[in-house]
């Protein structure tokens, strides 16, 4: 795995699960990830839409906690990075594509528009200024739009890719690693 992709991963890791920079993450740190996604939209994790965002990420965290390959109930950097060593083909992994799509595509129309896909990433270091550029990256200057389909793509160029220019790089709104 190359340094660039290494990267990519742990900045998924650190930012969306490892919120207590513990170097691990566990199911309460899904449970938080599923609290601040849901608060983004105005969900609570009780009930409706948020209710399925907690049970899709503690589903998640379930199929992620096999890769805790030393035992001690965490996922770490090392094991996290193993985990997609193969790319974007387990259960779990298409679960959380779609998870992460369906987050971003708040009007429900099947494809993520620029005003979504700001307001999920602009977050932490990643400013609304950034998402535009990434999504515009994304997008090729707009000509393309973000369905499912696209959006598989990119996921996987994210995920599995070491092409410092694959367009997949930008799925979080961040630009450099």
């Amino acid at each position: 795995m190359s340094d660039f992709r290494r990267k990519k991963l742990l900045y998924v890791f650190s930012t969306f699960f490892d919120v207590d920079n513990s170097g691990g993450i566990d199911d309460k740190e899904f449970t938080a990830a599923a609290e601040r996604l849901c608060r983004v939209h105005g969900w609570t994790v009780n009930e409706g839409k948020g209710a399925a965002v907690l049970k899709s990420l503690l589903d998640i965290w379930g199929a992620i906690h096999q890769g805790d390959t030393d035992g001690d109930d965490q996922v770490d950097k090392d094991e996290w990075c193993n985990l997609f060593k193969n790319g974007c083909t387990e259960p779990w992994q298409q679960k959380y594509k779609d998870l992460i799509f369906d987050l971003h595509d708040t009007s429900g129309d099947g494809s993520v528009g620029e005003d979504e896909f700001v307001a999920v990433n602009a977050m932490g270091d990643v400013t609304a200024a950034d998402c535009k550029q990434a999504f515009s990256k994304l997008t090729n200057g707009g000509s393309v739009d973000i369905t499912r389909d696209v959006y598989t793509k990119l996921f996987n160029e994210y995920f599995a890719s070491d092409d410092v220019n694959a367009a997949g790089n930008y799925i979080f709104g961040r630009s450099k690693f």
